[in-house]
């Protein structure tokens, strides 16, 4: 029975490496699933390991970490492929809202209302 390997930003860095690795370990073991934002560079990335593992069993699967529509759409994807997953390799980063205004979090969070309503917490217990 082989085991399901299920990596996240696989097409490249990091999680290319690691599935490179992962193969070079176990080919006929394995059933790697690499769960990309692109799918083009999911299949150019497919494409590259069976070079290199021609016996490996590389599937591509779409996934947008940053998206919880695109994560909860894959995750349904998962439960038809696969009856079940071996391991699961977290990734993919999230790129950071360039809306938050991390000045006014911090000021926020040390205003003057905030430290008010720590003291009345601590006095009432």
């Amino acid at each position: 029975m082989k085991k399901v390997v299920l990596v996240t930003g696989a097409n490249r860095g990091i999680g290319l490496a690691l599935c490179e690795r992962l193969l070079s370990h176990d080919t006929e073991g394995l059933l790697l699933c690499l769960a990309c934002r692109n799918m083009q560079r999911a299949q150019a990335a497919r494409s590259d390991l069976l070079a290199s593992h021609p016996a490996a069993q590389v599937d591509v699967l779409q996934m947008d970490t940053s998206s919880v529509s695109s994560v909860l759409s894959a995750a349904q994807e998962i439960k038809v492929r696969y009856d079940r997953l071996d391991y699961l390799y977290l990734n993919a980063g999230i790129m950071p809202n360039p809306e938050f205004d991390v000045k006014a979090f911090f000021k926020g969070l040390f205003s003057r209302y905030t430290t008010y309503f720590s003291l009345s917490l601590a006095q009432n217990s």
